[in-house]
């Protein structure tokens, strides 16, 4: 009679820390609405419609100035910053990291060149007709860096709920939402342009909403992997209805605002609230998703600290962002009065 041996095989999984810290949402926050403030001035620049250069100068000055706070928020993110020299001297062309180290100083040098091009023109009142090209050329590295910044989490198969071409196009809308509301607040003594602003943001809502119901429906393998983490996990249920709550917010002030014209007070609110639902929607798609295990059935704890890695720097890098506000626009009140008093 023989025996019968049983083996038992044990594997044993350890949780996984996190690859991407706060530090990583506040850049995609930052550089994604950067961007489409680049794409919005290019459309008003090539429109060449009385009363855009205001708008204009408005939504490149907000890109300016996200535009310089982003990348320094990538900086933190790389923990070892002396490793960056080698993306340009080993080239991946196959690596979305590596399009990203040469669209970002292509965007933010053709920024620059368009901001001052943009000061020329409100200081000497002088038109050159390269800035033509040079706003079409910032648009293009948007366009990069806006496909760059969403690809790079989506073509992770490992992480099922990002890999779908859904989420490029739901951060980029999320950041363009944003974008007439900052507008509108930046142009606040000017209510003539609040109902357009107003009009805008509603439109950008709707396709939002539209493209994220298609996404958590969809048959995609990230579809599926949504709905599944929702039927498993009761907080992913409770951010699902953070994300919906901050839309209708959103929503309803900004129809509100296409029927009438707002206070000061209103459109801040508007402008924060729409920001809020942008930033939470990536700290979701960034932190919350590396909770959710790849190998294993651990769920990787996180602890959210309120030192350099956390707290900090979400409030230092928002911090950053006013103070260039101020530093620039009170910079460029005083170097124009010097031009006008000689």
């Amino acid at each position: 009679m023989s025996e019968q041996v049983t083996y038992i095989s044990e594997i044993m999984a350890q949780p996984q820390e996190f690859f991407w810290l706060p530090w990583a949402v506040q850049y995609f926050f930052f550089i994604g609405i950067a961007a489409c403030a680049v794409l919005y001035a290019c459309y008003l620049h090539w429109q060449n419609r009385s009363g855009n250069g205001r708008l204009e100068m408005i939504a490149v000055f907000i890109a300016i100035t996200m535009g310089i706070t982003a990348p320094l928020a990538l900086t933190a993110d790389l923990h070892q910053t002396a490793r960056v020299w080698h993306f340009y001297a080993h080239p991946t062309m196959w690596s979305w990291m590596w399009w990203g180290s040469v669209l970002l100083p292509l965007f933010t040098t053709f920024v620059g060149l368009y901001f001052v091009a943009l000061l020329v023109k409100l200081i000497w009142k002088k038109e050159y007709k390269a800035t033509r090209w040079v706003a079409l050329l910032s648009a293009l590295s948007s366009i990069g860096l806006l496909l760059y910044t969403g690809r790079e989490a989506s073509v992770l198969v490992a992480r099922p709920i990002w890999f779908s071409w859904w989420m490029p196009v739901l951060m980029f809308l999320s950041a363009m939402q944003v974008l007439p509301a900052l507008i509108s607040l930046g142009a606040r003594r000017e209510p003539q342009y609040q109902n357009r602003l107003a009009r805008f943001q509603v439109i950008t809502l709707l396709l939002f909403a539209v493209c994220f119901a298609l996404w958590i429906s969809g048959d995609t393998t990230s579809g599926i992997a949504i709905r599944q983490q929702l039927d498993v996990a009761s907080p992913g249920w409770w951010m699902l209805m953070g994300v919906c709550a901050l839309w209708a917010i959103t929503f309803v002030m900004a129809l509100s605002n296409v029927k009438a014209v707002r206070s000061v007070p209103y459109i801040t609110v508007l402008a924060l609230v729409s920001m809020a639902l942008a930033w939470v929607l990536r700290w979701i798609f960034l932190m919350e998703i590396q909770a959710v295990p790849k190998y294993n059935i651990i769920t990787n704890p996180y602890h959210f600290p309120l030192g350099n890695d956390g707290l900090l720097a979400i409030v230092g890098t928002f911090g950053l962002w006013i103070a260039l506000t101020i530093i620039v626009r009170e910079g460029v009140r005083w170097f124009a009065g010097r031009v006008q008093h000689g």
